[in-house]
């Protein structure tokens, strides 16, 4: 009983001690919130400034004639896997960033002005997220875990998403010009070549094959006696199952054709567009947006040299008293 007892004095010891620290936290936080603002306010030019700095550029950045839009597709894959793509598209993107626009349009079939307006190419991978074959998300964060086994990547198909300035037009011409990239890719230009002439030799062995078994049922139709038994008063009875000019296998393999022709006439590329690119409402660097960005940047950045020039005496003085304690 007395340890019972000791026990609940210990609990309600740490549940004071604990009370006593939260308020204890949430004074100081309140103090430092008012000690802030009280900062803010006797910094308020410096601090002023860079905003006014930031607005500035957020309205540059935001001019008309600059605006940023995004757009998007979803494509499913032929040939190799969502990974090989993501590569491709990351030199593409790589070749964006670095402003290289030569390698830009000679890869993309696209003028130089085309390629100018071109920001930025990125893909992204597709969430399976109870592997049932059902895509359910797109990984913009680039947070799948690979040990995580109720989910996975989508081999078959990707995101693409494209930001260009202002030329609206380049997203009506980047499936052509993407199908123009994939295909002259030394390692997808054989693969694909090799596929279709695999096509081919199917459809003529499976025409082959029909051809033959088109020829044994006739055979068998027409040469081979049909067995007969005759009753007592010499009427034939026919005992054998009814015969088909045509042979079941052949509407398999026929249907096989069908499904080889489709993949040569439909999927005969790389890869597949599912729809156009699907244009963002908004502008990436629409007013709004840029005035938030760069305006909470420079707010930041002026707040940090505020405090610099606030507390370089202090500085001073503890590196001239370390320096003559030395």
């Amino acid at each position: 009983m007395e340890n019972l007892e000791k026990k609940e004095v210990d609990l309600m010891d740490i549940l004071r001690i604990s009370l006593s620290y939260i308020i204890l936290s949430f004074k100081l936080l309140i103090r430092f919130g008012a000690w802030l603002l009280r900062f803010i306010y006797q910094q308020k030019i410096i601090i002023g400034a860079f905003m006014l700095m930031g607005l500035g550029y957020a309205l540059f950045e935001s001019r008309k004639g600059n605006l940023k839009h995004k757009a998007s597709v979803e494509i499913t894959i032929n040939m190799h896997d969502a990974y090989f793509f993501n590569s491709l598209i990351s030199t593409l993107d790589m070749y964006c960033q670095n402003e290289d626009k030569t390698l830009i349009g000679q890869s993309l079939n696209l003028t130089g002005d085309e390629a100018k307006d071109l920001l930025s190419i990125k893909s992204y991978f597709i969430i399976d997220e109870m592997v049932d074959g059902t895509p359910d998300k797109i990984d913009y964060e680039n947070k799948y875990n690979a040990m995580d086994t109720t989910c996975a990547r989508m081999k078959d198909r990707l995101v693409i998403e494209a930001i260009v300035k202002e030329n609206l037009q380049i997203f009506e011409k980047l499936p052509e010009a993407l199908l123009f990239y994939f295909s002259n890719n030394p390692t997808l230009k054989a693969e694909n070549e090799m596929r279709m002439k695999q096509i081919d030799e199917n459809i003529y062995s499976i025409n082959n094959e029909i051809i033959m078994l088109d020829s044994l049922r006739k055979i068998e139709y027409f040469k081979q006696p049909r067995n007969a038994n005759y009753g007592a008063d010499k009427t034939v009875i026919l005992n054998e199952k009814e015969k088909k000019l045509y042979h079941e296998d052949m509407l398999k393999l026929e249907s096989r054709i069908y499904d080889l022709q489709w993949m040569k006439e439909i999927n005969n590329k790389c890869v597949n567009f599912v729809s156009d690119f699907s244009l963002y409402p908004k502008a990436v660097n629409r007013i709004t947006q840029s005035i938030i960005k760069y305006v909470g940047i420079a707010f930041l950045i002026g707040l940090a040299i505020a405090l610099v020039l606030f507390s370089r005496k202090d500085v001073k003085n503890f590196l001239e008293n370390k320096n003559g304690n030395e």
